[in-house]
């Protein structure tokens, strides 16, 4: 994937990630990430997940079962906000091995998982719509779309990650994450905000020196000044 491909995807996925009119819809599938981050590590965990709900304000739940407290259970709780940064920072790694289709594949693997343990109408309908645009892709995209898709999807993920733990500091009403890990790690609320800041940050970061998002941006600036 060329350079200049590579950074219109980041601008595209920027842009769907904080253009409040695109965000709106499309944040369903950052929140359907997040309730697959947890839903994944529970299970790693030993824990047993239940169910998983994804409802029309964005919010999610996955119930699991298992231990009251210790270390499967922070981790569970631990693993939502990071899991957007984390996916899409692997598109970009696999985009970097020309491996952009096992993505998918594991993508929609997940998602199959997902639909099996979704308990509401409306998470059927957000996953149902991440499935078809992952299944299309690996079914009719060519090899230069499909990186494009990917390397968008996430940059998307990405910053919308990033987005979404921002979020967290705005004041609201209910509780989040970063209040049930106070609840069970013994550590205030706002330590763990601060830690799911830094996570979609590091991912961001990270992201940018795998692609060396830097370098294209530059280049570009370059034809412009010369031009």
């Amino acid at each position: 994937m060329n350079d200049d491909l590579m950074l219109l995807s980041a601008v595209v996925g920027a842009v769907c990630a904080l253009a409040g009119w695109l965000f709106g819809p499309l944040r369903h599938a950052v929140a359907a990430v997040h309730e697959a981050g947890h839903t994944l590590v529970a299970l790693l965990a030993g824990r047993s997940v239940r169910s998983v709900r994804l409802n029309r304000d964005s919010s999610g739940e996955a119930v699991s079962v298992g231990r009251q407290g210790g270390l499967g259970v922070v981790l569970t709780l631990l693993a939502g906000y990071p899991a957007p940064g984390i996916v899409g920072l692997g598109g970009l790694v696999a985009l970097r091995a020309d491996q952009a289709r096992i993505w998918l594949v594991a993508g929609a693997v997940v998602v199959a998982l997902m639909a099996l343990l979704l308990r509401n109408a409306f998470g059927v309908v957000v996953i149902a719509c991440v499935g078809a645009l992952l299944v299309a892709t690996l079914r009719w995209a060519s090899d230069p779309v499909t990186n494009v898709v990917v390397a968008s999807a996430s940059w998307f993920l990405l910053v919308g990650g990033l987005r979404s733990a921002l979020e967290l500091f705005r004041p609201h009403v209910g509780r989040d994450d970063a209040m049930e890990l106070a609840r069970v790690g013994h550590v205030p609320a706002f330590v763990w905000r601060f830690v799911f800041l830094l996570a979609a940050i590091a991912c961001l970061t990270a992201a940018a020196a795998v692609v060396g998002v830097l370098e294209p941006v530059r280049s570009s600036l370059a034809r412009l000044g010369g031009a």
